[in-house]
Order: structure tokens, then C-alpha cells, then sequence
């Protein structure tokens, strides 16, 4: 065999051999399979110098320390992890006595911050309450006085402990004995990782009877651990010597737990506990006296299909709906943003010219920012009952600056969003020969949400460009208002899970249109306005894969997200004008019925691509108010200013503020001011004034650090002539 053949025919075994390995290190179990002889295990950490007896084990929420519990020393030991739910970096710190509250310590749980400490009492059938002065310190350790007697329910041992992550539930374990009843007691707690206030038995649940799908069926069930949700449950038992899964399609619910399979340990499994993404399981051998470390091929997950939906991860669904959401809002603001044009246009109609931009205020801040582009007007009074053919054929050009403030709570499934957009909009229209209105607006958004609190983010910006026409119907006083619309959204995305760190990049495309009625009715000063609106629109998220932690990632296909929405509103304008101001404040009030509201997320994990999972997600309310408030006020020295405040309320799920602002002065004809502000440590202006006299383009500007007035000013005089 030549040289060239075998080195093809070595590397083709190589990948061939690599690839096996490759797809079996995340191998998914069958149940019955054994751990032990899969690749499951990493590793095993011999705790036997320090418990000859240990019964459980759990770790605090950074997974930077780890807690023994044992009945040969009837304490608690404490180790330190120099990697973050690594063992092998395990090191033993110290111990904390239980002896004087129980000589048979079966469980260890801490609340979440770790101020709080409880053990399961075997001996005395107790919950013990133990408070610390230094989170996870069991040096700083004191028993609280406070116990919960579970002897009234508990007829055998009292094996297993675990909460809710919101410390409201207890779960207790009775599995060995002949008096024991192979059950789980849920408890509810009066305070949260309190036991001064007592607790109340929910339920019980018997692992042999109840669950009777289990096998190897176990009717010794010690070690229990719930993932964050409750929507999946694990327990450890010594009649088969046996890690079980089970789903509960309501959080921490046990009566709603259905079997997912079991795998063998092979041993004495005592205690079980999991790392904070889900990824590492725990499993305390009492026998062998060692824990033992096993990576899973998703979270909370040993089984092919099983693997956690994403409305069981909190952060993760919150992103998952903040991308639905960014979606609709995007095309109501691109469509609110030419209401406002059409409202002010209305609001002065008497004017010759519409346009109302020029004055240009930059910010490094970035709330500030969003000022970028703050209209002014320049405009001559006319006729209010007929415009002249000039003014027909002229195009007008506007801007509008956009700040929006919003949160969403958290629900059943997501966490709170918070939600902060910055927009910009241009636009150009003139005066059809009906006295309608055509034009076209661009607008520039960005768009960050924030999802929980463990660094959770969509960073967003969009592009839309939307046509839109107004056309009189009778009178002046009924018009029809057209819009149609195209955008884009570009979003980076940070998933949180577990504190990994999940990064991908989502491109979506949108259609939109709407379809308004409205019609005024003038009684003295005050114009009323009455409308109907429908808004539709289809927004195209296109397919993405994270990228970070293998195990914890997963692949999204093409998601379609609708927008249907019936909109009534009544507006009304005041006249307050006198000789020296022109002043109109003017307010609305609308209805919303939003008719499409969900969409199907489709998605598979990295490591199980052959199964995909589908979940159905809702956002927003059926029913939402919108409060508008708002004043135009023209000075007499020809300074203006356009306000608007906008609480768009949805009923019991959140709401956006929105704030629009127009600054302006209303310049001679043919004259441009320009206003800017820059930088981060000095602040640089520029004011300039620009005007053509006889074709030729004189520009006078005057630059200034606003923070060291007097200090590195400049003035400039530009004459030129463009051939």
C-alpha cells in the first residue's frame, strides 16, 4: 500500500474514530442505562477524610463552595472550589457541629443568598434553622431556634430536603424503614426560608404508588433537587440504586410529575444537586464516600427529547418574548411616529410651510442622544381655506425625535424586562391636489431590553421606511389616513443560563400597513377628533444558532410574528392662542385590542439536533390604553416648542413611556441654524449660521468647550460659491 493510500486511510479513521467520541461525549441516556459505565461520569471526590458517613451534599450559587453533611460527625463540612463546580479544585475548610439540634443529620439546603442554613433532622424527625453572619460561612453557623417537627407526616426516616428557589415550598423524603411510606410531603412555608412561621402540608406523593411508571421502581427515595422553574425533579434512591427524572408541567407541583426515565448509579446514592446551568450533576455515594461529578448533554437533562423547553428558563423565555416584542413595537412607532406628523400638520394647518427640522443636538450620553435631530419650523401664515399653487407642488421635510422607557414584569414563565428605545425620524411630504398629504418617513431606531438580572440583553437596531397618504373625505372635517410599510431589525443577543453566557445575532424583516378613519368636530376652541385605526402587519425573524457552552445552546429556526390591532380613539385639541403666543395643548385617549399576540418559537439543542421542541409564546394584553398629552407653543421671538407624553398601558402586563420632543426656531426664509454638542470628558459646541445671499453660501460658526468657558473658543466666516 503506498504512502498516499494509508495516510487517506489513517485519516479517515481518525475522524470517523474522532467523531464517535465526539457525539458520544454527550451522549444521551436510555433508561436503565447505567451512569457509572457511561462517559457521564468526569469525576469523583473522596470526602472520606472528613465524613465516614455522608448523606448529602449541595454547593452555594456561585458553585465556589460545597457542603458535606454526615451522621459519623454529625456536622457540616465546607470546601472551597478554586474552578467553579469543579471538585478536583475542592479543598476542605472547616466544619459546623449539628449535634446539639440532632445526632443523625440526613440533608443540607442553604436559601439562596446563603444567610440561611437547614438540616434534616433523622433523630428527632426536625428541620433546623440555622442563621449566618457570613453568606456560606458555616464557621459564622447559629442555630436560629427555629424547627419544623415533621414527625406528624414523616412515619420512618427522614431522608431528603430541598425548596423552591423562591424558599415558599419544602420537600421532605421518607424512604427507609418498615414504617416508611416511600413518599414526598411538600410543604408550604408562611415565610419564605422561614421556619419561625410554620409550614402547612400541600401534598404527598408516593414514589412507588403514585409514580408507579418509575423503573426500577423506588421505594427508597432519599436525595431530591428541582431545577430554578420546578418544572423538573430528580430523585436518588437506594432501592435501585438510581437517579430518576421526572417533569412537572406545574412548577414544583409533585402531583404533576411525570416519568421521564431512571439510570442506574450502581451503589448507595444518598444526595443529588446540581449546578446552576443545569450542565453538572452531583450525586453523593455514602457508600464509597465520595461525590460524584457527571456532565449532561443539556440542562437538567440525562434522556434524547427531554431536554428543558425554554419557558422553563426564565431569562431565557424573557428573550425570547423581548424579540416578539421588539418586533410589534418597531411597527407601531415607525406607524406613531407619521400619526404624530399628520396630528401636527392639522394642528397648523394655516401655515405656508410644514417643515419643521434644522436644528441638530448631538450627545455622547446616550439617553441624550436620542434628541439627535430636534425639528424646527419655518412657515407663513396663508389662507386657511385654500392654499396657493406653490405651496401644492412644494415638498416639506420634518424630523422627529423618539425617547421610549418601558417595563414588562415578570410572568409565570420570563423574567421583567426593561426596555429603553432611542429613534430618529426623517421625513418629506407635500400637499396633494385634493389638499391630501403624501410622503415618505425614515426612521432609526435602537432598541436595548435588559432580561433579569444576570446579564441577560437584546441589543437591537432597525430601519424603517414608511409611505403614507391623508386624503379629505367631507369637508375638511373627515379624512382617511393610508400607510404602508418595509423595515429591518439587526439584534445582538446575550442569553444568560445558568452563568454561561450564550451570544447570537438575529436579522428579521418586516411589512406593515394601516387603515385610519377619523373625523373633527369644532365646538369654539376646542377640536375634537374621533377615529378608528387597523394596524397589520408580519415580521420574518430569521434562524439563528448561540454560540458559547456547547450543551447549553440551541439552534432557532425562522419564527413569524404577527401584528393585528383595532384601535378607537378620542382626541381633542385646544386653542389658546392670543396676540402674542400661538399656544395648542391637546390630548388622546385609545383603546387596543391587540388580536394577535403569540407566536411559535421552534428551536432544537445543540447537542440533540434530531429532536426539536416547539413552544407557543405570548406577549403583551388583548386589551391595552393609551394616554397621550401634548402642547405646541410658538413664542413671539420666534422660538417653538413641541411636547408630547404618550403611557401606553397594557392591562396587567406592563407598559412603554414614550416622550417626543420638538425644540425649534423659526428662522428667516432661506437661513439654516445648526446647534451641536459633542464628547465625553469636554463638551464641544458648535452654534452655526448658514444663508445664501445673491448665490453665494456665506457660513458663520462659533466653536466653544461648554466646560472651560472662554477657554479653546474659535470663530469662523466661510463665503463660497458653488459652480
Amino acid at each position: 500500500m503506498s504512502f498516499f493510500k494509508k495516510t487517506l486511510l489513517f485519516l479517515f479513521f481518525y475522524f470517523y474514530i474522532s467523531n464517535i467520541f465526539i457525539q458520544n461525549a454527550y451522549a444521551y441516556l436510555e433508561s436503565g442505562d447505567t451512569l457509572s459505565t457511561s462517559n457521564y461520569e468526569v469525576q469523583t471526590f473522596d470526602v472520606s477524610d472528613e465524613e465516614a458517613a455522608p448523606r448529602d451534599v449541595t454547593f452555594s450559587d456561585d458553585g465556589k463552595k460545597m457542603f458535606i453533611v454526615g451522621n459519623d460527625g454529625d456536622d457540616v463540612d465546607e470546601y472551597t472550589l478554586s474552578t467553579a463546580y469543579d471538585i478536583s479544585t475542592a479543598v476542605f475548610v472547616d466544619s459546623f457541629s449539628v449535634k446539639s439540634e440532632d445526632i443523625n443529620p440526613m440533608g443540607v439546603r442553604f436559601n439562596n443568598d446563603g444567610s440561611k442554613m437547614f438540616i434534616a433532622g433523622r433523630q428527632e424527625k426536625k428541620v433546623f434553622e440555622y442563621s449566618l453572619s457570613v453568606n456560606f460561612d458555616v464557621s459564622e453557623a447559629e442555630y436560629t431556634g427555629n424547627s419544623f417537627d415533621v414527625s406528624s407526616q414523616v412515619k420512618s426516616v427522614f431522608l431528603g430536603l430541598a425548596f423552591s428557589h423562591d424558599g415558599t415550598m419544602m420537600y421532605i423524603t421518607d424512604g427507609q424503614g418498615a414504617a416508611a411510606t416511600d413518599s414526598i410531603y411538600q410543604f408550604s412555608l408562611n415565610n419564605s426560608f422561614d421556619l419561625s412561621g410554620g409550614a402547612n402540608l400541600i401534598r404527598s406523593v408516593r414514589t412507588g404508588f403514585e409514580l408507579e411508571t418509575l423503573q426500577p421502581n423506588e421505594a427508597e427515595p432519599n436525595g431530591i433537587a428541582f431545577n430554578k422553574s420546578g418544572t423538573r425533579m430528580f430523585l436518588v434512591g437506594t432501592n435501585g440504586n438510581d437517579v430518576n427524572q421526572y417533569t412537572l408541567s406545574e412548577g414544583f407541583n409533585i402531583s404533576t410529575a411525570s416519568y421521564d426515565g431512571g439510570a442506574r448509579r450502581g451503589s448507595n446514592p444518598k444526595g443529588i444537586d446540581f449546578s446552576a446551568d443545569g450542565l453538572r450533576m452531583f450525586i453523593l455515594d455514602s457508600t464509597l464516600r465520595v461525590v460524584q461529578e457527571h456532565h449532561l448533554p443539556c440542562p437538567f437533562n440525562l434522556f434524547a427529547g427531554k431536554c428543558e423547553k425554554i419557558t422553563q428558563n426564565s431569562d431565557r423565555a424573557g428573550i425570547a418574548e423581548a424579540q416578539m416584542e421588539l418586533a410589534k413595537r418597531t411597527i407601531n412607532m415607525s406607524t406613531n411616529s407619521v400619526l404624530n406628523r399628520l396630528k401636527w400638520i392639522k394642528r397648523n394647518e394655516d401655515k405656508q410651510n410644514l417643515s419643521n427640522q434644522n436644528i441638530k443636538l448631538n450627545f455622547s450620553n446616550t439617553m441624550l442622544s436620542s434628541l439627535n435631530q430636534l425639528p424646527i419650523s419655518s412657515f407663513k401664515k396663508i389662507s386657511t381655506t385654500k392654499r396657493n399653487t406653490d405651496s401644492n407642488k412644494k415638498y416639506f421635510y420634518w424630523s422627529e425625535g423618539n425617547i421610549t422607557l418601558g417595563r414588562v414584569g415578570d410572568s409565570d414563565i420570563a423574567s421583567t424586562k426593561e426596555i429603553s428605545t432611542n429613534s430618529l425620524t426623517f421625513g418629506l411630504d407635500k400637499f396633494t391636489d385634493d389638499y391630501g398629504i403624501d410622503g415618505l418617513a425614515f426612521r432609526f431606531g435602537r432598541d436595548d431590553v435588559d432580561v433579569g438580572n444576570s446579564g441577560s440583553h437584546l441589543d437591537s437596531n432597525t430601519f424603517n421606511v414608511t409611505y403614507y397618504n391623508t386624503s379629505p373625505l367631507e369637508n375638511d372635517t373627515k379624512f382617511v389616513d393610508k400607510f404602508f410599510g418595509i423595515g429591518k431589525l439587526s439584534s445582538d443577543i446575550i442569553t444568560d443560563v445558568g452563568g454561561n453566557k450564550l451570544t447570537a445575532k438575529r436579522k428579521g424583516y418586516q411589512v406593515y400597513g394601516t387603515y385610519r378613519l377619523k373625523e373633527e368636530f369644532i365646538k369654539g376652541k376646542l377640536t375634537f377628533i374621533n377615529s378608528g385605526q387597523l394596524d397589520l402587519g408580519h415580521t420574518l425573524l430569521k434562524r439563528y444558532k448561540e454560540s458559547g457552552k456547547e450543551e447549553a445552546a440551541i439552534r432557532v429556526k425562522d419564527q413569524h410574528v404577527g401584528t393585528f390591532n383595532l384601535r378607537h380613539s378620542i382626541a381633542v385639541v385646544e386653542d389658546l392662542s392670543n396676540e402674542k403666543y400661538q399656544f395648542k395643548r391637546h390630548g388622546k385617549l385609545e383603546y387596543l385590542v391587540d388580536g394577535d399576540r403569540s407566536s411559535d418559537i421552534k428551536y432544537s439543542y445543540a447537542n440533540d439536533p434530531s429532536n426539536s421542541y416547539k413552544d407557543k409564546l405570548e406577549v403583551g394584553s388583548v386589551h391595552n390604553i393609551n394616554a397621550e398629552i401634548g402642547l405646541d407653543l410658538i413664542f413671539p421671538d420666534r422660538y417653538s416648542i413641541f411636547l408630547i407624553y404618550e403611557r401606553n398601558q397594557a392591562i396587567n402586563s406592563g407598559h412603554n413611556d414614550n416622550l417626543y420632543i420638538a425644540i425649534g426656531y423659526l428662522p428667516y426664509e432661506g437661513a439654516e441654524y445648526a446647534f451641536t454638542i459633542n464628547g465625553s470628558e469636554n463638551l464641544l459646541s458648535k452654534l452655526e449660521f448658514k444663508k445664501n445671499v445673491n448665490g453665494l453660501n456665506l457660513s458663520f460658526n462659533v466653536n466653544d468647550d461648554l466646560t472651560n468657558l472662554g477657554e479653546n473658543r474659535e470663530a469662523n466666516i466661510v463665503l463660497n460659491k458653488v459652480f
